[in-house]
């Protein structure tokens, strides 16, 4: 009994030694581990604060930005209300175009082609996305780019000249830039192209190579190119419009692999879009939502996620208002340049049925669609979010060319510029376009001597682009008769009298000479950069007061984290907010 105590002494004794150390030690390991947690807690505290700031200063900066505002009512000069021409290509493409091939090396080609006599008129132009170039395509068959010149010279006699020549080997459909290209990325600076009986290429804006190419073929193994061409928001799908068909190809896939998405369900069917896709349009606003309008007067809007037709769009009859009979206002321009409301004998708004789709473009908000149609003197604002119907219709004479009249928007919402039949180009106000009643034409002033194919904004807004030119045929007799024969002289000498017949019938009715004007010129717009904070002009007082309550609180968490003192120190942004592009094509 005894030594059994004794071993559980010894024993108690021994365990509560090791019970004391053990106790010790967590002490000293509690300790330490509340150091190293207190320490975690501060370094995530700091992360934490670091990502605050950091958040704030994104914020503050995406909530700020430069706009060139325009100002034709205060800064105007004459009739043309501040609007100079700057720079142009001159008389540099006033050819036909046989002479135009020639220039380009192709020897003996004018005769080989059926158009060789034609004039080689600009079709179309559009601005890279950077701004830094200008692209255009023309009557033969060739797209051309044109670096932007320095605007801020002094001597403006510098003209206009292309540094990149793109062949195609048909005519051109349509062209389109990559959305994300920046100068600064060769790998983002290409153009994509539709030539007829071409598939559709992808060239190179720096080298004019081709890249890659996306074949569309039909039921018989047969290429075709499409009308339309258009780049999603991000660059990431190429859509093709073709007869009763929008065609999606990925732009990292060339070949002949692509989604087919039919307009109609069937040929015979009633319900769907019907006719050639003819233009293609994407919203700005990110909603997955484009635009499709055809040649059978139709606009399609469609939902690119689950590819299907949302809402189909006609302006038959003019039942603009949804009855029949009472179209939308028409904005027209009185002798002096003055908008006003053209009526006709009954009181009511005239009108023009809407022609075939030749362009669609989303307003910058997203809420309103813009159509042109060909033989149409009209341009149509559609609500699409509330009515969908015809709002209101701006007139720019063009019921009596084949030729399509491109228009564009502003940057910022605010203009829309056109050109016209006439050789005018014409600037309306958008604002406020619930507004039936409102004047929106603010000038029209004469930019060509020939049809203004295009006018077009910088990205910037402070630089319109125009081209003009249409088709023209060169008319000569054949008097060149070294035959000896009867048969044949009497042929060449009824040629030729038919030909000075028809001459002496034009010069007999009073026709002028035709005016040859193929040219592309640059104008400078009036206005001002304005910076915006919150949605306001910096410079409204309750802009600053929303500015100096922002900048407080982001001081105090700049003086935390101990920052630079970039955001209290700065009384005006330091400049633009970097864009980079992050998507690029290999």
């Amino acid at each position: 009994m005894d030594t059994d105590r004794a071993q559980t002494d010894a024993i108690d004794e021994t365990t509560g030694e090791v019970y004391a150390d053990a106790v010790h030690i967590g002490q000293d390991t509690s300790q330490g581990s509340h150091s190293e947690h207190q320490d975690l807690q501060a370094q995530s505290e700091q992360e934490a604060q670091a990502a605050a700031a950091t958040e704030v200063q994104d914020a503050w900066q995406s909530q700020t930005f430069q706009v060139y505002e325009c100002n034709f009512d205060s800064t105007s000069n004459g009739y043309d209300k501040g609007i100079v021409k700057a720079f142009s290509t001159g008389t540099l493409f006033n050819t036909t175009v046989g002479e135009s091939r020639t220039q380009m090396g192709v020897q003996g080609d004018n005769l080989k082609m059926t158009n060789g006599g034609e004039n080689n008129f600009f079709k179309a132009l559009k601005w890279s996305p950077d701004g830094s170039c200008l692209l255009s395509s023309s009557n033969d068959n060739s797209m051309r780019i044109f670096a932007l010149p320095d605007m801020t010279a002094e001597s403006k006699d510098t003209q206009l000249t292309p540094g990149v020549l793109i062949r195609e080997g048909e005519v051109i459909y349509d062209m389109c830039w990559y959305p994300g290209m920046t100068s600064t990325d060769p790998a983002t600076c290409c153009v994509l192209s539709s030539s007829r009986d071409h598939p559709v290429h992808l060239w190179d804006a720096f080298t004019g190579e081709l890249r890659c190419s996306y074949t569309l073929v039909d039921h018989c193994e047969v290429n075709f190119a499409p009308n339309a061409l258009c780049f999603n928001l991000d660059g990431s799908k190429i859509y093709c419009g073709s007869n009763n068909m929008i065609q999606i190809f990925d732009t990292t896939r060339p070949g002949k692999d692509c989604q087919k998405k039919p307009t109609v369900p069937t040929r015979k069917s009633k319900k769907g879009q019907k006719g050639v896709i003819s233009c293609l349009a994407f919203n700005p606003d990110h909603s997955d939502l484009y635009a499709a309008g055809s040649f059978l007067k139709s606009i399609g809007l469609y939902d690119s996620r689950a590819e299907e037709l949302l809402l189909l769009l006609r302006d038959k009859n003019q039942r603009a208002n949804g009855r029949r009979g009472k179209p939308s206002p028409v904005i027209t321009a009185n002798n002096d340049g003055a908008a006003s409301g053209q009526k006709n004998g009954d009181g009511a708004m005239s009108t023009t049925p809407m022609g075939g789709l030749t362009q669609v473009q989303f307003s910058a908000d997203g809420l309103y669609l813009y159509s042109a149609s060909r033989q149409d003197p009209f341009i149509r604002c559609w609500d699409i979010r509330n009515t969908a119907n015809v709002l209101f219709r701006l007139e720019r004479p063009g019921d009596l060319t084949n030729q399509r009249l491109g228009f564009d928007i502003s940057s910022d919402g605010r203009w829309l510029s056109t050109g016209d039949m006439n050789g005018d180009i014409s600037i309306f106000d958008l604002s406020n376009q619930t507004d039936p009643d409102a004047e929106r034409l603010v000038t029209r002033i004469c930019g060509h001597k020939d049809v203004v194919s295009s006018a077009t904004f910088h990205p910037t807004g402070s630089i319109l682009a125009t081209s003009s030119g249409q088709r023209k045929y060169e008319l000569s007799g054949s008097n060149d008769s070294d035959s000896g024969s009867d048969s044949d002289s009497n042929s060449d000498d009824e040629s030729q009298n038919k030909v000075d017949h028809a001459i002496m019938s034009v010069q007999d009715k009073g026709f002028e000479p035709a005016v040859i004007d193929n040219s592309i010129s640059l104008w400078t717009l009036p206005g001002e950069y304005v910076w915006y904070f919150n949605g306001q002009r910096w410079n409204d007082p309750s802009a600053q007061e929303d500015t100096t309550a922002h900048r407080e609180g982001e001081a105090a968490v700049d003086s935390t984290m101990a920052l630079d003192g970039r955001i209290t120190s700065s009384s005006m942004p330091s400049g633009d907010v970097a864009m980079e592009s992050t998507s690029t094509i290999t």
